[in-house]
């Protein structure tokens, strides 16, 4: 299937363009056994199979799951905390999946707007952002965060409106990116290189094994 009539297209981060490697992974961690002690809690840190799998969920939900039955100011506490040691591990590994940088800059010189929608906060993203030099390609940034703390969806619809509406598709690798496309009404593209499961992509009007394959798709 071919969407080259695309004008704009929306980009995942994590698991789409951004590895969010085992480095990334290994700070939420250690982040966590860190602030887990010193702050007594006797929480059990888990495992990197365990990031890997809710990598995608809203950062709301990602860091309440990892202080499970800790008031809110505990949770936020700690976000904060982690976003430190994350930017540390993304200085040191920017580097997007390989063949990114040549299909952005491509769909860029082609005069598709590009947009970025994560479920990541606008601390992490701007982390990102910064780190990979997405400002060489993406218009704009739509991160989850105040002040209205909009699901996917909502953002990702937003996104599509503000940049004009017309032929557009939401690339991701998650279910949550296609039920970000189903609440915008958009297409969806999913990519299986990233963390989500097969059965998380079993309802894409696309999917693609790797990343160079979507240059072929898109123009």
């Amino acid at each position: 299937m071919k969407f080259s009539g695309a004008r704009i297209i929306a980009f995942d981060n994590d698991g789409t363009l951004y590895p969010a490697g085992a480095e990334v992974c290994m700070s939420v961690l250690e982040a966590h056994r860190v602030y887990v002690r010193e702050h007594g809690l006797g929480l059990e840190t888990p495992d990197i199979r365990w990031v890997q799998k809710h990598i995608g969920a809203d950062a709301k939900e990602f860091y309440s799951l990892m202080m499970p039955g800790q008031p809110r100011s505990v949770v936020d506490d700690f976000e904060d905390y982690c976003l430190h040691h994350e930017k540390g591990a993304i200085d040191t590994r920017p580097h997007l999946y390989e063949g990114a940088v040549e299909l952005l800059s491509a769909l860029k010189d082609a005069g598709r707007i590009l947009l970025l929608v994560s479920n990541g906060s606008p601390r992490y993203l701007k982390h990102i952002w910064d780190a990979a030099g997405y400002g060489e390609w993406f218009s704009q940034m739509y991160p989850y965060g105040p002040p209205d703390y909009g699901t996917k969806g909502e953002r990702l619809k937003l996104a599509h409106e503000d940049w004009g509406g017309g032929a557009a598709v939401m690339i991701g690798d998650r279910r949550s990116d296609w039920e970000a496309a189903q609440h915008a009404g958009l297409p969806f593209i999913g990519c299986r290189y990233g963390y989500g499961e097969d059965s998380e992509l079993s309802d894409a009007d696309h999917v693609v094994d790797d990343i160079s394959e979507l240059r072929d798709v898109l123009l």
